[in-house]
Formats: structure tokens, sequence, C-alpha cells
């Protein structure tokens, strides 16, 4: 079984390309790193698309989050699913470099919440880019071992099983 080493990108679309690329450059500091347009495409459906720009803002592992800005007028639709479970989490080396983020956000406007402890493990601050990009910011204060993977699987196990006996 192959298993990708990495995420490469994952990508949105932003509907305000300077506010997006100013959060991404100035306050998370990433760096744009690639952009692609096309005025013609079609999907791999073979359905005609607008024209868009895609952008590449490079964090320090190398991995990129992308947006589109795409021709058209656009309404954010919600699509029914829980807003705080959908969200984008981007890993520092430290409590120190994560209040050091924190502040860092503020400094440019964006308003930040938390600090939260997920269980000793994670310690997080989150926000939103202009875009609606829910963003954690957090440092995990220890490597997952083996131990972590047991206890994950008797949870998943467990869950499964609640649901099915409609317990949750």
């Amino acid at each position: 079984m192959v298993t990708p080493i990495a995420m490469n990108h994952i990508a949105y679309q932003t509907t305000d390309l300077a506010a997006t690329h100013a959060f991404w450059t100035e306050a998370v500091g990433a760096k744009l790193v690639g952009a692609v347009r096309q005025d013609r495409a079609t999907t791999s459906s073979g359905e005609a698309m607008n024209p868009f720009l895609h952008v590449f803002y490079e964090l320090k592992s190398g991995e990129c989050i992308a947006f589109f800005d795409v021709a058209g007028e656009y309404e954010a639709k919600d699509d029914g699913l829980e807003w705080w479970a959908k969200h984008v989490a981007l890993s520092v080396s430290s409590d120190e470099e994560l209040e050091e983020m924190a502040q860092q956000l503020k400094n440019h406007g964006v308003q930040v919440r938390g600090t939260v402890d997920h269980d000793g493990v994670w310690h997080s601050i989150y926000c939103f880019d202009p875009s609606g990009v829910h963003l954690e910011i957090t440092h995990q204060t220890r490597p997952l071992n083996e131990k972590d993977a047991d206890e994950a699987q008797l949870l998943y196990d467990a869950w499964l099983a609640d649901r099915a006996a409609g317990r949750v």
C-alpha cells in the first residue's frame, strides 16, 4: 500500500484575494510561492469553468495552503455541517511561539480565540482568515505514540458501537 508522504496543499476559494494575500503573507508569515492562471479551463468531468487564479502560500515545512480567485460573483453557502469541525491546523514549535503567533495575528487586526488545552497534547489558538477558513494554530506538546494509537482504536470502536446502538 502506498501512503502519501506529506500534504502538498489544501485549497479554498477566496472572494477577496487582496485580503487573503495580506492575511497569509503578513499576519501568518507564509510565502507566496506559486500561481496558476487559467482563462479557459474545464473540470475533470469536462464542464467549462470560470477563469481563475490559483495561488499557493508555503509554510516552513514546504506544504502549502492555496486559494482560487474565481471570476464571477459568489455567495458563501452553508454546507449544513458544524462550522467548528472544519478547520486547518498549523503547527508551531513551542507554547512561546504559540503566544507570539497570537500576538502577531492580533497586531494585524485578527480576532484570536484561545489558548485551548486539548488533553495536554495540543495547545491551540483559533481565528478565521478573510475567506472564512477556520484556522487553528497549535503546539503539539509531545509526539503521538503506540499507546495513543491503541487508545484511539478503543475510542473509535466504542464510538461506532455507541452510534449503532443509538447512544450518541
